[in-house]
């Protein structure tokens, strides 16, 4: 599943009498993307759930949650990165997201992203996990 995001700036100005000129149409700067992306950096609690089911939709069962090791802010991307260890998140998986506001309890949080693709980690490997956001404007 690919999805992206979009943000649209619309003006509207309104005259006495009720006539509406607009919507009119401008670019987001490049400052407010960066706002925007320490905005997502910012969100509290950061965590990477792992899950191995097939359900579809945007669920996922997990059987692993870790948190965020760093969170790294580049204009208008925002870098969340996680390292397993050699005993943790050990096998084969189908699912990742990003909660956002959990704690170690499973459930808690919100969800910010989902990826669903088959990947795996054995125990003998320390695997970072890097997940990308990255906002744009059209």
């Amino acid at each position: 599943m690919k999805s992206s995001l979009e943000i649209k700036g619309e003006w509207f100005f309104e005259l006495e009498g009720g006539r509406v000129i607009g919507p009119l149409f401008n670019s987001i700067s490049s400052a407010g993307l960066e706002i925007l992306s320490q905005s997502i950096a910012d969100l509290p609690s950061p965590y990477l759930v792992v899950g191995d089911d097939t359900n579809p939709g945007e669920t996922i069962v997990e059987v692993f949650r870790k948190p965020v090791s760093s969170i790294i802010v580049s204009r208008n991307q925002v870098r969340f990165r996680t390292q397993f260890l050699s005993g943790e998140a050990n096998g084969e998986h189908r699912k990742a997201s990003i909660f956002v506001g959990g704690t170690d309890v499973a459930g808690t949080g919100t969800m910010l992203n989902l990826l669903t693709q088959p990947w795996s980690k054995s125990s003998n490997v320390v695997l970072t996990v890097e997940t990308r956001l990255t906002i744009t404007s059209s």
